[in-house]
């Protein structure tokens, strides 16, 4: 935990004294927590999707340790996503929320596709069964990552396309943001993957004490 603070005490010290755009003012700022909640939100699910094939194929319960780890942190991620942009839209376009925004809506779909996940761990005891009924939703709501991306592009959408990934971007080698912001930008990014890996590492061991009492009844602490 003592690991977790730190690395939210720097986030929070480079979001407080990072650079902002002029044009939008201090409200820019939120950049850096929006960008890398959404990134932790994409990379978790991505890796969600991974070790719930494997178990699928497997069945061994460290690849479905790693699956539910990843998804509780990115659960907790995509719920910044939602916070952080919500505040965003509304120092910016002067509205908590756009109904009629689809990557703001696919965004609040991804979040209810995590918490599926986790929540359905918790309708049957049978850990065999619920872990392999969950691997499914780890491997089809995987398909929510790309939608979300290019629903910019493929809807009309009040919602900023990409800067630094985006077709411009890429053809030219030059994003649309100043230098020292993608600087703060990225280093928001190392921090929020090393946060991530924090919070898997504790969610992992949770779940390992899960597996262990279930394949080894025997060995649980009597009453």
């Amino acid at each position: 935990m003592k690991k977790i603070s730190v690395l939210v005490f720097f986030w929070s010290i480079i979001v407080y004294f990072g650079p902002y755009d002029t044009t939008q003012g201090l409200s820019s700022k939120i950049l850096y927590i929006h960008v890398p909640s959404v990134w932790i939100a994409y990379f978790a699910y991505s890796i969600t999707f991974a070790y719930s094939i494997k178990y699928i194929l497997n069945e061994d319960p460290k690849f479905d340790s790693m699956a539910v780890a990843n998804a509780k942190s990115g659960l907790v991620f995509t719920a910044i996503t939602l916070i952080s942009g919500s505040i965003w839209g509304k120092l910016t376009w002067g509205s908590w929320w756009v109904w009629g925004d689809a990557r703001l809506n696919l965004t609040a779909i991804l979040f209810l596709v995590y918490l599926g996940y986790i929540s359905s761990r918790s309708f049957n005891p049978d850990l065999l069964r619920t872990a392999k009924n969950s691997s499914y939703i780890g491997v089809f709501g995987i398909i929510q990552i790309p939608i979300i991306h290019f629903s910019v592009i493929w809807w009309r959408s009040i919602h900023q396309q990409a800067s630094i990934l985006s077709q411009e971007t890429l053809a030219s080698g030059n994003p649309p943001i100043s230098t020292d912001i993608l600087l703060i930008l990225g280093l928001g990014l190392v921090l929020t993957t090393l946060l991530h890996l924090l919070f898997v590492t504790l969610f992992r061991k949770i779940s390992d004490i899960e597996w262990e009492n279930y394949l080894n009844p025997s060995n649980r602490a009597k009453i």
